[in-house]
């Protein structure tokens, strides 16, 4: 019986990995091709933090060197994040939607800085 329950439990946790690694290769930057991009750069979100647009409006609250934080109101439409690395990676966030509250927004550059993040929005 443990024999089978652990065969399950390998099972799920192999299926629950191969999901998540999903996640940062399911679409390349280049293959959505969106209505409107906006691009920032650190010396960008340092003098001017705010991307605007009619459907959404973002701020960038930190910014950490290897990683960056904020926030999106989106009025209409879906808004995704691509943060481009110094290390020639990039990651890319989930597309996220319209709604009354606000989203919490970051990206990541694990051993590396971040060189400019690309606001993708479609409708």
């Amino acid at each position: 019986m443990r024999g089978c329950i652990a065969r399950k439990i390998a099972t799920f946790g192999m299926a629950a990995a191969a999901a998540l690694g999903m996640l940062g290769t399911a679409t390349t930057p280049a293959a959505a091709a969106p209505a409107a991009d906006q691009t920032i750069t650190p010396g960008a979100a340092a003098a001017s933090p705010h991307i605007a647009a009619a459907a959404y409006h973002c701020v960038i609250t930190a910014n950490y060197g290897w990683r960056w934080e904020g926030y999106c109101n989106i009025y209409s439409g879906q808004l995704r994040t691509i943060t481009y690395c110094a290390n020639g990676t990039y990651t890319v966030g989930l597309w996220i939607g319209a709604r009354p509250q606000a989203w919490a927004v970051w990206g990541n550059c694990p051993g590396s800085t971040w060189t400019k993040i690309i606001f993708q929005w479609r409708s």
